[in-house]
């Protein structure tokens, strides 16, 4: 549903034969999406944000919400362009979702993301056939379930598994039971990851039709109820010797967790890309909820705890899409150096938004506990996250992705390539994502050897900007703290073993300060290369101090104060955007309320 190119034209005034370029078509079809759905603020929407309480309430999905979701084309944003679909890079993917995660977290995390990560699995690893399946599926809007593995001390989701093995009749045979698989009652594909042997990395990947299987074989458990997202529809099921065709297989025989790995750097970079848009909704219910509280826009500036935290929340959501945006664009530029970039994003992200959206809820005050109208929001929102961060693959999960590749952080290869500008360009068409690259990690992440290459370039670039000189202290101050982390990663050894090093109590803290420091690695990249531009407010490099100042904070360096106009600039931005309105990231897209 891209609006034809002289629609766009004719928009900007521009020349009928002219041609968009792909940030102006990502800028038209969100803007698309939020005509589609509404002032979510209006309480006679029925797919507003009082709908939708209504229906967390209740504990289920908003049946025209699902219908305003197919009819607005989502299911084709999920599929490549070349089975059929829409999809033409993951970094387009998390911004076509944002207005659904906007106003309904609990029906883009069913609808959107889950098939996304199913379907990831088969666009990588599956053949021809299941390729094709699965596009047919997604792209009629049926619902894919994922059965994910167990892992220890993990959330509902992987608190279980199912086991297979081969029959002598060249059939498989699934066995076991687990209580929470999102979308388990009505999917018509489930790609479930299943244990096929007795070692931490024997597991299959299989996808099946439970409509399929014989009834005899299979019980479906009872719902299980969420915390948050209330509306998510997940169950249980329990398999007894349930017979499946050997084509259920995915790829090739316990080497599931391999092929996983090919899929999840771009479930890991799109889900925080996602979620951005819970937390614009937050920053927004915020916003109105102090300017009710002070009597407008003067008295909120005015307040110095509220300025900051609404300045605040600010750059760290556009950490967040800075960071997100690097590492999906990561997954086809540098494919053999995007997995810890992207464990790096999924760990991150929701950690910066989570804890920026709990210091905002001061600002909410007695409205933090309101339990209807729009001031409800707001607490909602601060619950499904909690909830939906937790999703798929955790945070220990992710830095367990990163723990290895940290000794080799001692090591400065001179010869690196120079990361691409590209990477940072949103504008830029990419290449479709190549699972055999991607399946040759080398561990690199391409952002922290940039950092001292951005350095280099940031004096001439800040000429005639403000704050100049404050910038170029805190860009110092990250390049020491690269320097750090580089000094302590050679004493990581592990004894030689990868899982050792998961033992060593010295390697999780350094993960954290790594995944901040590629954090305003990114940030650098997207201030130096303009992306997403042209733009005068991300041109300005206020905001960029702002976010490294709260970084350089985060990782435990000392920082110099800030002008106090620093906080009021990015205040007052965040204000304007609310009142016209316009989204609270880096697109800055016209917003339907």
């Amino acid at each position: 549903m891209y609006e034809p190119d002289e629609l766009i034209a004719a928009a900007l005034g521009a020349d009928p034969q002219w041609q968009p370029d792909r940030l102006t078509r990502a800028r038209a079809r969100v803007a698309e999406i939020e005509d589609g759905l509404g002032d979510p603020w209006s309480p006679d929407n029925p797919v507003g944000l009082a709908a939708v309480l209504a229906a967390d309430d209740a504990g289920e999905s908003s049946v025209i919400g699902i219908r305003r979701f197919q009819n607005l084309g989502m299911p084709a944003e999920m599929v490549p362009v070349e089975l059929g679909g829409r999809m033409a890079g993951v970094d387009l993917l998390g911004l076509v979702m944002r207005p659904f995660f906007r106003r309904d977290p609990a029906l883009a995390f069913s609808h959107g993301f889950t098939p996304f990560l199913g379907a990831q699995m088969v666009w990588l690893n599956g053949d021809a056939r299941q390729r094709s399946r699965m596009a047919n599926v997604v792209l009629r809007g049926g619902m894919v379930g994922v059965a994910c593995q167990r892992f220890e001390h993990e959330s509902e989701f992987h608190a279980q598994e199912f086991t297979a093995a081969w029959a002598e009749d060249g059939m498989l045979r699934l066995n076991g039971r687990k209580g929470a698989i999102n979308n388990a009652h009505n999917a018509e594909l489930i790609v479930g990851f299943v244990s096929t042997g007795g070692g931490a990395t024997d597991y299959s990947i299989l996808m099946f039709d439970p409509a399929s299987v014989p009834p005899a074989h299979m019980r479906a458990l009872p719902r299980h109820r969420t915390t948050g997202v209330r509306g998510v529809q997940a169950a249980g099921l329990e398999f007894v010797n349930c017979p499946l065709p050997g084509e259920s297989l995915v790829g090739t025989w316990g080497d599931g967790v391999a092929l996983s790995l090919r899929a999840y750097p771009a479930v890991h970079a799109v889900f925080p890309s996602m979620a951005i848009g819970l937390a614009d909704t937050a920053l927004r219910a915020a916003v109105r909820a102090a300017q009710e509280r002070d009597l407008g826009t003067q008295g909120v500036v005015g307040d110095a705890s509220a300025r900051s935290a609404l300045a605040g929340t600010f750059a760290d959501l556009l950490i967040a899409d800075c960071l997100s945006l690097t590492a999906g664009r990561s997954t086809h530029l540098l494919p053999e150096r995007c997995d810890v970039l992207a464990a790096v994003t999924k760990y991150i992200v929701p950690k910066i938004v989570g804890e920026a959206l709990y210091d905002l809820s001061a600002v909410m005050g007695d409205a933090f506990h309101a339990e209807s109208g729009h001031d409800a929001v707001f607490r909602k929102q601060l619950r499904d996250l909690s909830t939906i961060t937790f999703g798929h693959v955790s945070s220990a999960i992710c830095q367990s992705v990163i723990a290895p590749y940290l000794p080799a952080l001692a090591v400065s290869d001179p010869k690196a390539t120079v990361t691409p500008a590209e990477l940072f360009r949103l504008e830029s068409p990419l290449p479709p994502l190549d699972g055999e690259r991607l399946s040759g990690f080398g561990g690199g992440d391409g952002l922290l050897d940039y950092l001292g290459h951005a350095a280099r370039r940031l004096p001439e670039a800040l000429t005639g900007h403000p704050h100049g000189e404050l910038l170029t202290g805190l860009v110092d101050g990250l390049c020491a703290e690269a320097a750090e982390i580089r000094r302590e990663a050679a004493g990581l050894t592990g004894d030689g073993d990868d899982y050792g090093m998961l033992f060593d109590t010295r390697t999780f803290p350094l993960s954290e300060r790594y995944a901040l420091l590629l954090a305003a690695s990114a940030c650098v990249g997207v201030w130096l290369n303009a992306g997403v531009g042209p733009d005068e407010f991300l041109d300005e490099p206020t905001w960029l101090v702002l976010a490294l100042h709260r970084l350089l904070r985060r990782v435990g360096r000392s920082v110099p104060p800030l002008p106090r106009e620093i906080e009021a600039r990015l205040c007052e931005e965040v204000l304007a955007r609310v009142r016209v309105p316009q989204s609270l990231d880096l697109l800055r897209t016209g917003l339907a309320g």
